[in-house]
């Protein structure tokens, strides 16, 4: 089984309360990512939409009460993108300093859901291997030292550590076009022939990655519950980081997903639910938040609405 062995569950009643928060009278007070900047705090916040602009976003974040934030760097529906405008690039850099956000640290950009780096189709493997070099340049223009994205798929037809060799490669190539940015690899759910839900997965393409500096991991803990990280038990929580520190590494975590669970342990499905409202349950994130080695990195909330 993937997840340690925890079998104490907690009271299905945990499911009330929310961790979610909508937008608050925050508007033109201090940044909350201002206040409170010591070594042990987290760093919660939301992914938080680009309508308007690329700048638009940091306000969104802010004015939330966001200490971190997530968004895409453009269409999700796109192969092909117009050129950032450095414009843009430089409103979006000077709106993070004047709201507090260290934009290598705590904005957290999401990559394409078109692309695969794991592709056996040739086509679709080079278009991801170029949207990747694409998407580290954006990052680089606007001040950003962190990008998500999900691994990819073998679709079925080759092995999984060929798909493991393949995002390897993708990612070694993106490092040699753009410098400094760390790729950071999302864990999966086990859906169909994904891989990277299983942290040994996600340990393989690390080991294959030339500069391993410059990659990382973010947990989502609705695909980790899904995979069969059982979240939800008493000490489920603790049980998964000594796991993932055992195979992975936690100097390679440098950010979290935070989102409940519609579907059931190793259901293999990423189907996202409001957190307190799934079956991982509020207490699981209460753990997370008191839990001393997450302190520092991002933890976005991506849940159904928001």
């Amino acid at each position: 089984m993937a997840a340690a062995s925890v079998t104490r569950k907690r009271k299905a009643g945990d499911a009330r309360g929310s961790g979610g928060g909508g937008k608050s009278n925050a508007g033109r007070r201090e940044s909350p990512a201002k206040r409170g900047s010591h070594a042990g705090a987290k760093y919660i916040g939301a992914h938080v939409a680009i309508r308007g602009g690329l700048w638009e976003a940091v306000e969104s974040s802010a004015e939330m009460g966001g200490r971190c934030f997530a968004l895409f760097l453009g269409s999700q529906r796109s192969w092909t993108r117009s050129a950032l405008d450095p414009e843009a690039a430089r409103r979006f850099r000077e709106r993070c300093a004047a709201r507090g956000y260290d934009p290598t640290r705590h904005v957290l950009p999401h990559g394409s859901y078109l692309m695969n780096c794991g592709s056996p189709r040739d086509d679709v493997f080079q278009k991801s291997r170029a949207m990747l070099v694409d998407e580290l340049g954006r990052c680089r223009a606007l001040g950003l030292g962190l990008y998500n994205f999900h691994p990819g798929s073998s679709l079925g037809s080759i092995t999984a550590d060929r798909c493991i060799q393949k995002i390897a490669g993708a990612i070694d190539h993106a490092h040699q076009q753009v410098p400094a940015v760390v790729t950071v690899l999302e864990n999966m759910c086990c859906q169909g022939s994904t891989v990277g839900g299983q942290f040994s997965e996600l340990k393989s393409i690390i080991d294959r990655v030339r500069d391993q500096s410059r990659v990382g991991v973010c947990l989502d803990t609705c695909h980790a519950f899904a995979a069969g990280y059982d979240l939800a038990a008493v000490g489920g929580v603790s049980a998964m980081l000594d796991q993932f520190d055992t195979e992975v590494g936690l100097h390679y975590l440098k950010a979290m997903h935070l989102n409940d669970s519609k579907g059931k342990l190793g259901c293999h499905l990423d189907r996202h639910e409001d957190i307190g409202k799934g079956q991982i349950g509020i207490s699981a994130f209460q753990d997370i938040v008191n839990e001393p080695r997450l302190d520092g990195i991002p933890m976005i909330l991506e849940t159904p609405g928001r």
